[in-house]
């Protein structure tokens, strides 16, 4: 993890706990591969991921001012050039599993959430590349100026109505090169890389806890446990909270 970048400051406290919520294929996919899986921003909900609102549109002529039409065509190059070179990898910030993020991610297939720690996520990952994290900022956007000053920054923000997720990502700027030894030598740019990038993490640090889904069977339960045994970890596995019966 890389702490100095002006675009990730916001950044949750080591203790602070997060969730990742999933579909057993995709736990069992972390199983198998012991890493984090990088996607690209094409690949989110999301259709504004990386864009700006009318408040940038209107405060450009005097930003840039002679320059203003020059950058305007630029930005949505940049913008379109971040979909393909950005990747990341999202968890959700709170103390207590999220009735609503199960609400979400259950209907792909049978819930699996696994919990960790900000600070034992990020001492996790086992890559020689540039990853960054933080939480992200959730604006107005028909209000709010959306910073320019980095191809990030526009990542790190999202409108309002997801603000129910309370997202921190992680990220990494990607893409394919190399390096032309032909005098002078010089960088060729290759391309993007593939929309989805196995990150490796240390899975003993990374998962504290592996919730199953309030609404899952009893079995289903057991199977994830049985899974997570095979695979040589001994990680606690437990139905969720929010499938306890009321007291009256």
């Amino acid at each position: 993890m890389n702490d100095e970048h002006p675009s990730f400051l916001d950044k949750p406290n080591p203790e602070d706990k997060v969730w990742r919520y999933m579909d057993l294929a995709k736990y069992m996919s972390l199983l198998e591969e012991s890493a984090l899986h990088f996607s690209s921003p094409e690949q989110m909900r999301d259709r504004w991921e990386g864009s700006y609102g009318p408040v940038n549109q209107a405060l450009r002529p005097q930003l840039y001012g002679e320059d203003f039409e020059g950058i305007s065509v630029a930005l949505s190059g940049i913008r379109r050039y971040g979909l393909q070179r950005l990747h990341m990898n999202c968890w959700h910030l709170a103390d207590y599993e999220s009735a609503a993020m199960w609400d979400i991610y259950q209907r792909e297939g049978r819930g699996v959430a696994i919990r960790s720690t900000w600070g034992a996520l990020t001492s996790s990952i086992n890559t020689e590349r540039k990853v960054y994290g933080a939480q992200v900022k959730y604006a107005d956007y028909s209000k709010t100026f959306i910073p320019e000053r980095h191809l990030f920054d526009s990542f790190m923000h999202k409108r309002e109505s997801f603000s129910h997720e309370r997202e921190v990502r992680l990220m990494m700027s990607t893409g394919l090169s190399k390096v032309n030894p032909t005098p002078p030598p010089t960088t060729i740019d290759l391309g993007p890389e593939p929309s989805v990038i196995p990150i490796p993490v240390n899975m003993s640090e990374l998962i504290h806890e592996v919730f199953v889904a309030p609404n899952e069977p009893q079995w289903f339960a057991e199977l994830v446990l049985k899974i997570t045994k095979r695979y040589g970890h001994d990680f606690p596995v437990r139905k969720s909270d929010l499938a306890n019966d009321p007291i009256d």
